[in-house]
């Protein structure tokens, strides 16, 4: 018998469950009670099974062993929950092994800096005089005390060592530690230095309460706006949300989280009372989040900004939990109420805010909107139902049939039994009978692959109802545009060059598959991440990594599309690339040509990991070629240490990056690319 069998069996469920709040009464060899893990008063449908020490609630359809209802009821993870059940049952664990045994002393380290920098930034915020701009920032935001204290807000000052003398000098503890918690960078010239320097500080706690890292804002005009602590051993952000240690009772009584976009916007809710409110770290909801907060509740809201560039960001979160739903082999199904939600149990909402306001504004200007708000959130396919048909004519079968190329992809998620739910909808909503979608569904109708040109006056010849026309190319007013690279901005550059064929590929890939976007700045924000100096000089975006003039325009012509006029197939692709100009449309054209579907096109984000690797190793060592030239010429010591101190960055990234070899299973797709 291993030890969690052996727990198993000495920890008695109902005593357990009974000393957690939850009145249990015998009903036959059962026990029922009250459903700790959602709102209930009527009905008692959580049932215990004492003859297999389970339960199962009627109601919510929570079930598990006492590890499931202990890691629920306290938000823990596993290992937590088998430490605790153990020593209630009595039960020794083996020894940890001697790597792990040192894991943790390293982890107890990092925790004992990140809680001593804590209590040190907020003594800075209250006490020194040196703090009033934080003072006075959290004044205007309208934070009080209360919130202060709770969220333990402070400020660090515009200082390049003030926290790092303080902590190696003060509290005892060693540089390479200090460094390790994410609070200070070593320069190799330079020393130590701190890394938030004149920002309002906010740490970041897990579950448990722990201070695991820090999130700044900039008070005047430094840049970044919001600086992380970076990946540690202690703090992942994909795994961690803004203010889930204060909100966790909360979500549990409501059964609902609310998932806002900032730090303040969580610390506005929960100063009106609304304490079900938590925030990602600067990224997309992520599975990680989904299987945290799927321990306290089974309903997400996601509060995101109205305008485009929030929808857009919705889009973006939801297609990254339909994606990595898909690789962990799960998929999205309908409740009976008609919501969405990922297999995991997690019904998903959006709440939509008004125009141009964000949760902190409305929460602070009139509470009862927001709970309105909250109360209406739609369920995600009504989401993307309005997402998807915006600035379409449905009255118009071309618009009809775009519309529907872009929710078909989502109906095939479902649950072949609830589709029916939504099919019914579409047919409501976009005019197409749901006995043409459900053919399209199983294939039993072909898609038009390329349009005939039509004689001169003549419409297109195509099937009645399921006529397709060019997605629109003209970007709406506010689209964001890509920003100027930093090497353009230097003023003397590095030749540029006309382009590559790992280039060409990763453009192929970004134009046909719209995660490899994502996946790429994920990659080179993390570089930039491990090497700060890089931030300076080399931006995170694929147009960032395009050198090629044509392949620059057509990215930018593309990168400007709003989320949901973006292309979905092969088909809208190619009719997207015909409305651009001859030069782009030549050059796109090839490359889709050359790029054909192969059975390898499952691997497209590590290929685009790979080749925005290799452009960026590419970029660094010709950036150092002209650093190097410009450090003999410079006779100016600042300017001089300047570019000294971005060499050495560039030497480091090198140093530490390696291009993968290429897989001796599959074929490298680039080499079917050719030259230009």
């Amino acid at each position: 018998m291993n030890e969690i069998d052996e727990i198993r069996d000495k920890i008695d469920l109902v005593e357990l469950i009974n000393t957690h709040g939850v009145s249990l009464r015998k009903a036959g060899r059962n026990y029922v009670g009250f459903c700790p893990f959602h709102p209930n008063s009527r009905t008692p449908a959580f049932t215990v099974f004492p003859d297999t020490q389970s339960f199962y609630c009627f109601g919510c359809q929570a079930s598990g062993t006492a590890f499931d209802f202990l890691m629920r009821k306290q938000g823990l993870d596993f290992p937590t929950a088998l430490e605790q059940l153990a020593a209630r049952a009595g039960v020794k664990l083996k020894p940890r092994t001697e790597q792990a045994r040192a894991e943790d002393a390293r982890r107890t380290k990092l925790l004992e800096i990140n809680a001593a920098a804590a209590k040190y930034f907020n003594y800075v915020l209250r006490e020194l005089k040196r703090g009033e701009p934080a003072r006075a920032y959290v004044a205007h935001r309208a934070i009080n005390d209360a919130m202060v204290d709770a969220f333990q807000l402070g400020y660090s000052l515009d200082d390049w060592g003030h926290l790092f003398t303080y902590l190696t000098e003060k509290k005892g503890y060693a540089p390479e530690d200090v460094e390790a918690s994410g609070l200070a960078i070593h320069h190799e010239n330079r020393g130590y230095y701190d890394r938030f320097r004149g920002r309002l500080i906010f740490p970041i706690r897990n579950a448990k309460g722990e201070v695991v890292g820090f999130g700044g804002r900039a008070l005047g005009d430094g840049t970044p706006k919001y600086l992380n602590t970076p990946e540690t051993l202690i703090y992942k952000k994909g795994e961690l949300l803004y203010g889930l240690d204060l909100a966790r009772e909360a979500i549990r009584v409501a059964d609902c989280t609310v998932v806002v976009e900032g730090y303040i916007d969580v610390i506005t809710a929960h100063q009106h009372g609304f304490r079900n409110v938590v925030a990602p770290l600067g990224t997309a909801l992520t599975r990680g989040h989904v299987g945290l907060l799927k321990r306290l509740s089974h309903q997400v809201y996601l509060a995101l900004d109205a305008d485009a560039a929030g929808q857009r960001a919705t889009l973006k979160g939801l297609n990254t939990l339909r994606e990595s739903a898909d690789e962990e082999g799960g998929h999205l199904v309908t409740t009976a109420q008609g919501a969405v939600r990922l297999e995991s149990d997690v019904a998903l909402r959006i709440i939509r805010m008004p125009e141009g306001r964000d949760p902190d504004e409305v929460i602070r200007s009139d509470p009862d909107l927001w709970q309105n708000l909250v109360t209406s959130a739609v369920p995600v396919m009504e989401f993307y139902l309005s997402a998807y048909t915006a600035g379409l004519d449905l009255t118009r079968p071309e618009d009809q049939r775009q519309a529907l190329d872009r929710l078909l992809p989502l109906l095939k998620e479902l649950d072949g039994t609830q589709q029916r739910v939504y099919i019914a909808r579409i047919e409501h909503v976009v005019g197409i009978r749901a006995e043409l979608i459900l053919d399209l569904l199983k294939g039993k109708v072909d898609r038009p692959t390329n349009r005939r040109p039509a004689g001169k006056g003549q419409p297109d010849r195509v099937r009645p109802g399921i006529q397709v026309r060019a997605i629109p190319t003209p970007p709406p007013d506010d689209a964001p545009h890509p920003a100027t690279s930093a090497e353009e901005t230097e003023g003397r550059q590095p030749q540029r060059r006309p382009g590559s064929p790992t280039e060409a590929f990763l453009l192929t890939l970004a134009l046909r598959h719209p995660t490899v976007e994502a996946a790429v700045e994920a990659l080179l924000e993390a570089s930039n991440l491990h090497q700060p100096a890089l931030r300076e000089i080399f931006g995170t975006g694929i147009e960032d990594l395009l050198e090629n003039p044509i392949h620059k325009e057509i990215w930018r012509h593309y990168a400007t599309l709003p989320i949901e006029w973006r292309p979905t197939n092969a088909d809208d692709l190619t009719r997207w690339i015909d409305g651009l100009d001859e030069a782009l449309r030549s050059t796109a054209s090839a490359l889709l040509a050359a790029h054909q579907r192969t059975a390898e096109d499952f691997r497209y984000r590590q290929e685009a990991e790979h080749c925005a690797r290799s452009l960026r190793i590419e970029q660094v060592r010709r950036m150092q070629q002209h650093l190097l030239q410009r450090i003999k010429d410079e006779q100016d010591p600042r300017l001089h240490n300047d570019m000294l101190g971005r060499f050495s960055a560039l030497t480091a990234f090198l140093a530490t990056t390696t291009t993968p070899r290429r897989s001796s299973t599959y074929p490298d797709l680039r080499d079917t690319l050719g030259k230009e």
